[in-house]
């Protein structure tokens, strides 16, 4: 044997970024078996048992046993490999989806922040929105304003949304539906949710168009009074309002320390 052509144990540990005792535990357990074994117990393992290793984790990290990986790694029934490689492949997918969700999410909060930070609290201002897609689910108004409730409130809305085997997006908002929007009666009837592909439920469209958009930092007991003057600013800016108002939550998630504080963005159509 040419030693040039092998690794030490503790070198081949290193190239898989695991360690001697993993190794010597994956040789009892019969699922990776070191290249050669000098007569005085020296290991040596070869360059290509890397690609082994690697797939010896690959099934490990999706929850496959060492029993599963040996019989699987021995083709003593091959049908049974295929299938645990399909049943790993599908766990993958799971993942790289529930991963995209949050990496959108964490975008999305980016944004949010971003907004925030750069906003002019307590002014009427004037934006085009594109159309969104959301998910509304009713809730009590009445709870909503005594701020108890809000919590009860929330959590049935974090439900319906956990129920789509989504993580809740941000933002989570209210939605007042114009007959009340139209008088300045702050009535959050429904939550909302963004809606994805395939969604089920009350799905809606908040439209493109021009919009009046209103920014508030407070309590539950300010909000009410921030968006009727908002639809007052609207009415004496000789503008006329169209359709539902949607109030964003913006950032209560990064504000949970800070008491009942919540920074919102309520907006409404203009015609």
């Amino acid at each position: 044997m040419k030693n040039e052509k092998f690794l030490k144990t503790g070198e081949f540990a290193r190239l898989c970024h695991t360690t001697k005792e993993t190794l010597f535990h994956y040789d009892r357990e019969g699922i990776l078996k070191p290249r050669h074994v000098s007569g005085n117990g020296y290991r040596r393992y070869g360059l290509e048992q890397f690609f082994d290793f690697d797939m010896i984790s690959l099934l490990k990290e999706t929850g496959s046993t060492l029993g599963e990986i040996r019989a699987c790694r021995e083709m003593r029934d091959p049908r049974a490999c295929l299938r645990l490689l399909r049943e790993r492949a599908g766990i993958l997918e799971k993942e790289r989806a529930r991963l995209a969700r949050r990496e959108a999410m964490l975008r999305r909060l980016i944004a949010l922040t971003e907004e925030t930070i750069d906003a002019d609290f307590d002014r009427l201002l004037l934006e085009e929105k594109e159309a969104e897609r959301i998910i509304a689910v009713p809730t009590d108004p009445e709870k909503i304003l005594s701020g108890a409730g809000s919590v009860e409130c929330y959590s049935a809305c974090l439900a319906h949304d956990l129920k789509r085997g989504n993580s809740t997006d941000a933002p989570l908002g209210m939605i007042v539906p114009a007959e009340h929007a139209g008088k300045g009666d702050f009535r959050p009837c429904f939550f909302f949710t963004r809606a994805e592909a395939g969604d089920a439920g009350d799905v809606r469209e908040i439209p493109a168009g021009r919009y009046a958009a209103f920014f508030h930092k407070g309590e539950v007991s300010s909000q009410a009074a921030a968006f009727g003057r908002m639809v007052r600013a609207v009415a004496d800016a000789g503008l006329r309002m169209r359709g539902d108002a949607y109030g964003y939550d913006l950032m209560s998630h990064l504000l949970t320390g800070s008491g009942a504080v919540y920074v919102a963005k309520y907006i409404v159509r203009l015609e």
